[in-house]
């Protein structure tokens, strides 16, 4: 089964419309996207949830406004961390969090060199998550304009 583009909308909990932010999840496993979908679009954010990270690369290559992404560490075909590479040459200012099962320091300090925000192991409880999302959001705010965005 090909799971392209996943958009969760459950309007729980839901920002300004201005203010609401795109998260781009990705992850090989339905049940994780469904899961984690559901818990950040009940703290307010739109996901885009994607099962492949190539296709996820296409989305963002075709001007997706993303303003954070969450991935796993370990998927078939691309990794996460060749993800996180190819991702750098195309968006270098938006915020990762990567996800794994199989923590491991190598992978670990590979992600953080990589410039991961956050590098966490699963199950992530939803409460966690929210506050390492915001977190990571407010890093970008507190950084200034993005530079694609023509700020300096």
């Amino acid at each position: 089964m090909v799971f392209n583009i996943l958009h969760l909308s459950l309007p729980i909990a839901r920002r300004t419309a201005g203010a609401m932010k795109t998260i781009l999840l990705v992850d090989d496993e339905v049940e994780i996207l469904k899961s984690l979908g559901e818990i950040l679009n009940r703290f307010g954010y739109q996901v885009i949830a994607q099962q492949e990270a190539s296709a996820a690369l296409a989305l963002v290559r075709g001007g997706a406004k993303i303003d954070l992404v969450i991935t796993d560490y370990r998927m078939p075909g691309m990794d996460g961390l060749e993800f996180l590479n190819a991702l750098r040459l195309i968006n270098p200012s938006v915020p990762v969090i990567m996800l794994t099962a199989y923590g491991a320091v190598e992978s670990y300090l590979k992600s953080l060199s990589l410039g991961v925000f956050e590098y966490v192991n699963k199950p992530i409880k939803a409460k966690e998550l929210g506050r390492i999302v915001q977190a990571a959001l407010d890093s970008v705010e507190r950084a200034g304009p993005r530079a694609e965005s023509g700020g300096s």
